[in-house]
This record gives structure tokens, sequence and C-alpha cells, in this order.
């Protein structure tokens, strides 16, 4: 379906390679100039359109799609503003795939053909459009901005993308994948149908990658920042010791006669660029350096520390108590299983009320129906396949599915009555 023949292609790639030398300057010094050897060379290439004619005269550039191409390849960090207006991508999508559509169920094969590579185009270029708009930005977090050198630049740098992040961000959460299916409301062939169920499935796990690329430029940002904030220091201090020579100390320190004896044969002491806050002993004289650092003119006093004493007492050992009334659901169980005989919940109550209340335990028989209920629930599967479940009730007024139950009847299963008989 191409508009060029491979030997076109061929040749254009047979002028790459002979004069890479020539291409490959012009793109990393910005322009070549040309001269009487390299006139036909430089002509021949313009027409190629590999190259065109720069502002200044006799000078030439590679072309914007040699190098965005080259860009790309060589990871440059330019291709991160291209915005993708997926509404547009959709609209074209929707046009593409009706046309598909008429084309099918016309029967016309050669033009379904045409317009399911023009789909497939299309769904390629957006989806990689899309991963090198994200591979580029992953890029240059990683690289910590690269690119440019100052800090300034890479806070620059690191606001631009995370405001493009934040706006491709915004623009694609506008659109609903799932209405994508739509396109697939018809006897569509399995190629088309796999086509768009994949740009739906890529178009899932595009935006949780680019949230986690927003994430960490927020986290990025603020390191340079503070990055920033340090340097910023440091260069006000060097500018304070330069205007302050009286803090540099002298080469002839230790001939000085003012020099106490003692300084004058000790051992060097240990510099360090840092104060070890591991040493307690130093703990009282830094807190008093730092608070008078913040020009604070009360001292916070250190709090005494205090040592105390940990008991673990034994683990105390209760034993287990049942509930009575649970107890007395597997009573009602085992009866089922021994007599072999369906057992009613408010018989069973009834006749063991009295033994009940003469051991002090009482319950509703509203509550002991419900209990017994949820006991049958609680059992295992196959102590449900054992038993069976009747719910005795009527209907409530007005509704079709619902009732007021009164009791609930426990017996076996058929096939178990016939073994226990037997």
């Amino acid at each position: 379906m191409a508009g060029f023949d491979s030997s076109q292609v061929a040749s254009l790639l047979r002028q790459i390679g002979a004069y890479n030398d020539l291409l490959a300057s012009a793109y990393v010094y910005g322009s070549i100039a040309s001269d009487d050897q390299d006139a036909n060379t430089l002509s021949l290439l313009h027409k190629s359109g590999l190259i065109r004619p720069d502002d200044s005269p006799g000078e030439y550039r590679v072309t914007t799609d040699l190098k965005r191409m080259l860009n790309r390849l060589m990871r440059k960090q330019s291709s991160y503003r291209q915005l993708t207006d997926m509404g547009k991508v959709i609209d074209a999508i929707d046009e593409v795939a009706k046309d598909y559509e008429l084309a099918t169920k016309a029967k016309e094969q050669e033009d379904a053909e045409y317009y399911l590579d023009q789909l497939d185009d299309l769904l390629y270029e957006t989806k990689d459009s899309l991963n090198n708009n994200l591979d580029t930005m992953h890029f240059a977090i990683v690289s910590q901005f690269g690119f440019v050198s100052s800090l300034s630049n890479k806070i620059r740098q690191n606001e631009r993308y995370l405001s493009h992040a934040q706006k491709l961000l915004n623009e694609l959460q506008q659109i609903d994948p799932q209405d994508c299916y739509e396109w697939l409301d018809w006897a569509c062939p399995n190629e088309f149908a796999r086509k768009i169920s994949s740009f739906v499935y890529w178009y899932n796990q595009i935006l949780p990658k680019l949230r986690l690329i927003i994430d960490n430029m927020r986290i990025s940002l603020f390191r340079l920042r503070r990055d920033e904030k340090q340097a910023s220091q440091l260069r006000n201090m060097a500018r304070f010791l330069r205007k302050h020579p009286e803090f540099d100390l002298d080469e002839n320190l230790f001939e000085l006669p003012s020099l106490p004896e003692t300084l004058k044969y000790s051992p060097p002491m240990p510099l360090r660029s840092y104060v070890d806050t591991k040493q307690t002993d130093i703990e009282q004289p830094l807190l008093e350096l730092v608070q008078s650092l913040r020009k604070q003119s009360v001292v916070t006093p250190i709090k005494t520390r205090v040592t105390g004493e940990v008991s673990v007492k034994p683990i105390e050992r209760l034993a287990a108590e049942e509930d009575f009334f649970e107890q007395q659901t597997e009573l009602l169980f085992e009866h089922v299983i021994i007599n072999n005989s369906a057992v009613s919940a408010l018989s069973f109550y009834q006749e063991y009320q009295d033994s009940w209340l003469d051991q002090s335990q009482s319950i509703a028989p509203k509550a002991w129906i419900e209990l017994v209920f949820s006991c049958y629930c609680k059992l295992t599967s196959a102590q449900q396949n054992a038993l069976n479940i009747k719910m005795k009730g009527v209907a409530v007024t007005g509704t079709t599915d619902n009732y007021r139950y009164s009791d609930v009847v426990i017996e076996l299963r058929g096939e178990l009555k016939t073994e226990l008989s037997a």
C-alpha cells in the first residue's frame, strides 16, 4: 500500500550511508558550510530532502524530519513538547472504523483491507508517539535533566515537564476508552476486534504510568529546589569568607609567641566536615551553638534522661468459655442425626425451656430461631450437605419473595436417611 517502491527507499538509504560524515557534522554542530568540493554533494542531499539551506548563505542544516528521527534515536530532550490531541485521534479512528464497517458489509474486500491498514497505521502512530513522549519524560527524570548543567535550568525544565505531563493527563482522563467498544457492535472480523481491544488495553495501561511519572517529577522538583537552596547558602558563605579575611588562619601560627606552649606540642586535631552527633559529650555545646546561630536569647535546657525498667508479666492462660445456647444448638443437630428425624427449633425450645430456666439461662423464642439458623450457616460444607433446613413462615403482604419466618426445621437429607435405615 506504500507510495514508493523498494528501489527508491534503498537509494535514499544509500545516500545517508555514503554521506554519513556530512550529515553527522550538520546534526552535531548545527550547520555545515559548503565549499567548491562539496557543492555537488550538498545539492544532491538538498534535493533528497536530507538537508536544507540555513539563514547564512552557503550553510546547510539537517531537515526537521531527519533531525526529529535522530533526536528520538539519540534520546534528545525535545520531543516531550509534542502534545497528543486524543480527541482528534479518537475522531479519526471512528471515521476509519465506520469506513471499514461499510466496506466489509458491502463485501468490498480491497477497500476493507485499505481501511484496515490505515487503522493499523493510525493506532501504531498514536501509541508510538505517546509512548515516546512518556519515555522521554522518564529518561529526563532518571538523568536529573542532564542535558542542562545549572540547577536553575534543571528546575525550569522540570517545571515545564511537570506542567506538560499534568495537561496531558487531564486530556487523557477526559476520554473513556470503554466507548471504543462501540466500534465492535457488529459482526466484525477477529483481526479488527483484536486491534481495537489492544488499543483499549494499552490506553488503560498508559494512565497509571503517566501518574507515576508525575509523582516522580514532583519528587525530583523538590530535590532540585533543595539542592539549589543549599548551593545558594554555600555561595553566600564563600562570599562572606572572601569579604572577611580575618577568619583565615595564619600559615606561621605555630611560630607566634602568643600561642600557648600546650598547643605548640599538642597532637593535631582531627578535622571533619561534619559534627558527630553520636558523641553525647558534645551534645550540650552543640545545642548552644545551634541556638546562638538561630539568634535565640534563651537556650532550651536539655532534659535529664531518665532510665527505667520494663517488666513483662507472664501470659495468663484463660479457659475457653463456650456459649450455653450454642451448645444447645449442637444438641439439636445431634438429636436430628441420632434419631434420624426432623426436629423443629420451636418444639425443641418448648421441650427444654424448663431445664434451661433451672440453670438460670433464658432466651427469647425469636432469638433462639435466629441462633439456630446462624449456627446452621456456620457449619462446614460437608455438614450442610448432610443436613437440610426448612423455613416456616408467611409471605409479607405487598411483596413477592419476602417472608416472616416463625420456625425452622432441621432434618437429614434423603440419601442419608436411606443409609441410616439400612
